[in-house]
């Protein structure tokens, strides 16, 4: 660690008083905030900070894993032994308005490049979830607002700045390192390199955003099965469903929340490309009156999203089955655990695939589709651990029958090795297999989870 400080760099050990609260605060997951432990904990501000840490983890026998915001339902950055490198530090924005670009640092989270862009009429498709920082989240392929329309977030990425397991600093992109480049587009956890920069290619921001909201008994879902299925595929391609199975947010009562979201030039076409939805079945018992509002771009960070401070358990997965058949598969586990957690099923309108989806040529991102459903327990109660994580296995059993594969950047990899197969087609994981060992022969990135 005299290293580490001897170049400036924050560092904290196991015997470092407050190492305990330090190492907490790495994971976003509170239920698995201590339940592995860094020798060395270490802040990183620039790309070179991070070059000397490899360096001198290398000189001292210590593997590493990089952390963006640690937004990981596995905490999959936190490792027993080694370095835990923090990344969040580096949270640089810099915006090329004419050249619709912009050059970010791998700690930037999604909700300020949002509203940083905003400012100037651009927008990049940043998760749904505000907090999540841009390094994981684009490692993996990333699908958040209007994705339908720009495709996967790292089809947005023309070049990365990488830290090689030697400690040298490089560009990956179609041209220099393309091979890193590739791995780069949908490898998550086991992306050769550290990455701590990206350049993205921004889009012009959307003129207006048209939101519809319903709340319905979750015993009705049979009576709006075949109906939301239908409304789904006459929606326009660029809309996306988000069908919440579990507690209403108000009331506590076993529900299928309905969340509607579509961009347009202007109100009237965002309006038009969800007009499907707007004539739901009158026979469904609706918890309260359906809304439905008009918003900007930038508003979007204020739409709920995971709360932060939970004990959190969740898995995903892909699916070529219709909206109404997943919500049939899962509806009756809506009251079960108690309070937050959800079974929420995502769907693109128009039944289609999102557009640019990587196939494992141009990139490692090489499963999915249109629809998919992320399973999530949320509690705050350490003794109603089991309870909650026997609830997101039997959900993930429920959809079982509809499951076409599951998504790197969200899916419980910890069961065993077959879990990690599911998230790529055998190609794409062999290819990666291989660039590992190429690129770090030593294994001194972490990877995967074991």
């Amino acid at each position: 660690m005299a290293d580490l400080r001897k170049i400036g760099l924050e560092a904290s050990g196991r015997d470092t008083p407050g190492y305990t609260g330090i190492r907490d605060r790495m994971s976003w997951n509170r239920r698995l905030a201590d339940a592995r432990s860094p020798e060395l904990i270490v802040r990183a501000r620039s790309a070179e900070d991070v070059a000397q840490a490899v360096k001198i983890a290398r000189r001292h026998g210590l593997r590493v894993s990089p952390r963006g915001g640690g937004h990981s339902y596995e905490a999959s950055a936190l490792r027993d032994g080694g370095m835990l490198l923090d990344l969040s530090g580096l949270d640089m924005i810099q915006v090329d308005v004419p050249g619709q670009a912009a050059h970010v640092g791998a700690g930037v989270k999604g909700g300020d490049l949002l509203l940083r862009l905003a400012r100037d009429g651009l927008a990049f498709p940043v998760g749904h979830c505000p907090d999540v920082s841009l390094s994981g989240y684009l490692l993996s392929g990333g699908f958040g607002w209007n994705s339908g329309t720009w495709g996967p977030a790292c089809s947005s990425v023309w070049e990365l700045d990488v830290v090689l397991p030697d400690g040298s600093i490089a560009t990956a992109s179609e041209t220099s390192h393309p091979e890193l480049f590739w791995a780069a587009r949908g490898a998550g956890a086991g992306f050769p390199a550290i990455a701590t920069g990206y350049r993205l290619r921004l889009h012009p921001i959307p003129g207006a955003i048209h939101v519809w909201n319903a709340q319905i008994s979750a015993e009705s879902a049979p009576e709006i099965a075949s109906w939301l299925t239908q409304a789904n595929r006459a929606a326009h391609p660029s809309s996306e469903l988000t069908c919440l199975v579990g507690p209403d947010i108000s009331t506590g009562a076993a529900a299928v929340s309905l969340r509607v979201v579509s961009m347009g030039k202007d109100e009237a076409e965002a309006r038009h490309r969800i007009a499907s939805y707007f004539d739901p079945p009158t026979n469904a018992n609706y918890l309260r009156q359906i809304k439905r509002e008009t918003k900007s771009f930038s508003e979007l960070v204020d739409l709920p999203a995971m709360p932060p401070g939970k004990r959190v358990a969740a898995d995903h997965l892909w699916s070529n089955s219709t909206v109404g058949d997943m919500l049939l598969a899962v509806y009756k586990l809506a009251g079960l655990p108690r309070r937050s957690s959800s079974i929420n099923i995502f769907a693109m309108g128009g039944g289609g695939r999102i557009p640019e989806y990587p196939d494992g040529k141009t990139g490692a991102l090489s499963v999915g589709g249109g629809n998919e459903a992320g399973i999530y327990a949320i509690w705050d109660d350490p003794l109603e651990d089991r309870l909650h994580m026997e609830w997101v296995k039997a959900a993930d059993q429920a959809l079982a029958p509809h499951r076409a594969g599951r998504y790197v950047g969200e899916a419980n990899l910890s069961p065993d090795a077959t879990r990690i197969a599911e998230c790529f087609s055998p190609e794409a994981l062999e290819r990666i297999t291989k660039l590992r060992e190429q690129y770090d022969p030593d294994g001194m990135l972490f990877g995967f989870p074991a």
